[in-house]
């Protein structure tokens, strides 16, 4: 059955190839994806709980009001299972709850910027949920501790990439494309995955 509210849900197998196909020849494949599949609602559940539980890796590229010395690259690089406390930042108050959240940092990695000792380039492991940005700059003392206030200075962050996500949902995707198929048409529901 169609949803005229979601023109782009992707409703079949063959719509879930035809969106791999597009994805690797726009931009000459700069970006792919690879096993798209249709998803039952009760796999939609099972990644959505416990999802405080994962993890992700960032790089972002930061500056330091001050140059770097060795021992500030020590210092962020030293950094394992960092408990920090986040109210819920400025950028994003109109839609989520005010409340302060505790999230980890499980590990980092410094690394200056040769010829720009303001500049570095910080690898991060965390708990999913965690708002980097704000890690970074502090959001006017919301996220405690943050990386300005290690440092002693102001820090943004400039650029930032998600480099990893590590979430074991307990799923095999054959598993999940069965279900797909059969969960759903238990529940009187139809899978649908939008892009």
């Amino acid at each position: 059955m169609h949803n005229p509210r979601r023109p782009n849900a992707v409703d079949s197998p063959e719509a879930c190839a035809a969106m791999e196909a597009a994805l690797a020849s726009a931009d000459a494949g700069i970006v792919t994806a690879v096993g798209i599949h249709l998803s039952s609602a009760g796999a939609y559940r099972s990644m959505h709980e416990g999802s405080e539980e994962k993890e992700k890796e960032y790089t972002a590229i930061c500056w330091a009001e001050k140059p770097l010395s060795d021992e500030d690259e020590r210092k962020l690089s030293n950094i394992r299972d960092m408990e920090i406390s986040q109210a819920t930042p400025v950028r994003v108050l109109h839609r989520r709850t005010s409340m302060a959240r505790p999230r980890t940092i499980v590990s980092a990695k410094c690394t200056r910027v040769p010829g720009s000792p303001r500049f570095f380039t910080l690898r991060l492991r965390t708990q999913a949920g965690t708002y980097i940005k704000e890690f970074v700059h502090g959001d006017f003392g919301r996220t405690r501790p943050n990386v300005g206030e290690m440092l002693g200075c102001r820090a943004d962050i400039m650029q930032l990439d998600v480099t990893d996500i590590d979430m074991d949902f307990g799923l095999n995707i054959e598993d999940v494309a069965t279900e797909a198929a059969e969960g759903d048409e238990r529940e009187g529901k139809s899978a649908r995955v939008e892009r």
